[in-house]
């Protein structure tokens, strides 16, 4: 299964000819099965991913992924709310 890495760097790869999909995402195979959403049977495959991969977050705009707000200690935010987190985290620094 193919995950991005997240959202924000695929849709900056657009403005950067140069640069190779591979840079922004990467090949994961699930090491778990999950049956998180029950509302839609397919997000649990994007939770599944970023659990095997150790994702800090997932960026998405999909609403059941959304109302769980997180999972397995994973934030789980819309770009603009990931954005910001970054934001404040370099502001921090």
């Amino acid at each position: 299964m193919f995950c991005p890495a997240n959202s924000v760097c695929l849709r900056s790869l657009s403005r950067k000819p140069k640069a190779s999909l591979s840079e922004a995402a990467r090949v994961v195979t699930p090491a778990v099965q999950l049956d998180a959403i029950k509302e839609d049977p397919s997000d649990n495959r994007v939770l599944e991913c970023a659990v095997s991969a150790g994702s800090d977050y997932i960026v998405s705009g999909d609403k059941d992924l959304l109302r769980l707000k997180s999972y397995d200690s994973i934030g789980i935010l819309t770009a603009s709310d990931f954005l910001d987190v970054k934001h404040a985290q370099a502001r921090r620094r």
